[in-house]
Formats: C-alpha cells, structure tokens, sequence
C-alpha cells in the first residue's frame, strides 16, 4: 500500500514537473507568434495542460480501465471549473467581461450539451469521435480566426509582444515535458487502480477525485502562478475554458475508437457543469466579474461534489 501510495506521489511531481516544461515552452512559442494571453491560454497552455488527462485517459482504456479514463475527463472538468477557478477568483478578480471571453463562455456550454449527448446518447463510440472531432475542427478555426483579427489590430496599434527568436533550448524543454507527462500518467493510472483496489474503492471514485485532481494539478499551478506575479488574469481563464475544451473534443473524442459502454450514471456531473456554464453566462450579462464571492461559492461545490463522491 505505502509502495502504491509512494507511486501515486511520484507520478503527480512528474505531471508537475512535466507540465511546467511543457506550458513555458508553450508560452514562449505563443509570444513568438504574437498571441494574446487569452488565445495563448486557450489553445497553447490549455493544449499543454490537457496533456495528462490525454495520456491517463489514453493509457487507462489501453489497459482496460475505460471507467478510469471516463473519470478522469469529467472529474478534470469540474476540478478545473470548480476548484482552480474558485481559488483563482478568491486570489484575484477574474475579468470575464470581454467580448473574447463571452464568446468562449457560449462555446464552453455546447460543448458541455455536446458532451451530454455523448454520454447519454452515443457512448463513447467511433460516432462520437466524428462528432467532437468536428466541434474541435470548428473551434481551432473559430479561434484561429479570432486571433488573426487581434493580431492585425495589435499590429496597426503597434503594442505587439513577441519573442525574437526560437531557441533550441525550447523545443528540448518542451520534449522533455512530454515525456515526464506520459510516465507520469503511466504511473498514476497503475497505482491508482492499485489503490482503488486495495481500499475496495470504484475506479470511478479514484479517477475523478484522486487522479483528477493530479492531472488538473498543471492548470492549478498555471493559475497560482499566474495570480501571484500579477499576470493578466485572461490567461487563468482561457487556460480553464480551453482545458475543459481540449478535454472533452480532444481526450474523450480520442478515446472513442475503443468504443467504451458507458456504465456510470453521470447526470450529476453534467447537471453540475451544466449549472457552471449557466452561472458564468449570468455573470456576464449582469456584467460582474468572477470575484471572491463566486470563488467561495465555486470551491464550496467542489467539496460538495467530491462529498457526493465518496459517499456514494
């Protein structure tokens, strides 16, 4: 048990560790390019920071533990939401207010009702893998197409942030963190079950309380870190939304070429996310941003959910 325990540790220090290689070679390709800490938020650390749930998810349904990965996604989700945002807010004002990130808030909710349709309709199936796959598709081109407009009128501002150069030292350090991030899910998914099994616990439960918790441990430190040097707290956001999204149209549609049956019932869980989204829209149209209040009341939820977890 101790062994197993030891680990499960050593599996999150490699998440860890491998996440801030990843996110500071990702946030350095991105100043290159020109993006704002939105769009560097969403698509670069957002992509970055999905890497562990795609990996334990991935390596999960390989070794045959599909309640496991589906778990992970969802439990994921809601720590990111739930947790990360509601100790961000409590930190530091989160401005949600702009028009980029309204946007966001409306994708977020149908891919949110996208993934309800997967788990209650489709299952985890090739079908919903085409169906995410074109979510996806169609979210990089929105966003894309977003940020060729911001980058045009940053040029004409001539406020433009960029790198000079790409040095190799970035591409190494970006390597070096993905593979600490596939050890590190390797590990986490196999002690993990260990421990679940040891402990007479659901897989379920262990995946979307323990092992959620380790692979949302990069967006953790992204918003800590981002909070405590004072950074523009679009990137806390855009890392949440964009995590959230690579999750579910990245992760869950990679995983449906294994054609998982869906055994857990997860009307909570989408019922909880579901609330999120509707919350976040509201703030937006009654124009207050996400503060200390929604950050209690988001981190209040979260111990609520892991509460209906364990008792379950």
């Amino acid at each position: 048990m101790l062994v197993q325990v030891a680990i499960l540790i050593l599996s999150i220090v490699a998440l860890y560790f491998g996440a801030e290689f990843a996110l500071e070679a990702a946030e350095k390709v991105g100043l290159y390019f020109g993006m704002s800490p939105l769009v560097i938020g969403l698509l670069l650390i957002g992509f970055g920071t999905s890497l562990p749930e795609f990996f334990v998810s991935q390596i999960a349904c390989y070794k045959g533990e599909p309640g496991m990965a589906l778990g992970n996604i969802i439990g994921s989700n809601i720590a990111n939401l739930f947790l990360i945002m509601g100790i961000s807010g409590l930190i530091a004002p989160l401005y949600i207010l702009q028009k980029e990130i309204k946007r966001q808030m409306w994708l977020h909710l149908l891919l949110t009702s996208l993934l309800a349709v997967v788990i209650f309709y489709l299952g985890v199936s090739p079908l919903a893998t085409v169906v995410l796959g074109l979510f996806f598709i169609g979210y990089l081109w929105d966003t894309f197409n977003e940020m060729r407009k911001t980058r045009s009128l940053k040029s004409s501002e001539g406020d433009e942030e960029k790198l000079e150069k790409l040095e190799a030292s970035i591409f190494i350090k970006l390597l070096m963190g993905f593979v600490l991030l596939y050890f590190g899910g390797d590990f986490l998914v196999s002690s993990g079950s260990a421990i679940g099994v040891l402990l007479g616990v659901p897989n379920y439960v262990i995946s979307a309380v323990f092992v959620a918790f380790g692979t949302s441990f990069p967006e953790l430190v992204t918003a800590l870190i981002a909070c405590a040097k004072g950074k523009n707290t679009d990137l806390i956001t855009g890392n949440i939304i964009g995590s959230n999204i690579f999750n579910v149209a990245f992760v869950l549609g990679s995983i449906g070429f294994y054609d998982i049956p869906v055994k857990q019932n997860f009307t909570f869980e989408i019922g909880i996310l579901a609330a999120s989204c509707f919350f976040l829209l509201g703030l937006v149209y009654i124009k207050k941003n996400f503060g200390r209040l929604s950050g209690l009341l988001f981190l209040s939820g979260y111990g609520g959910v892991v509460y209906h977890w364990v008792s379950a």
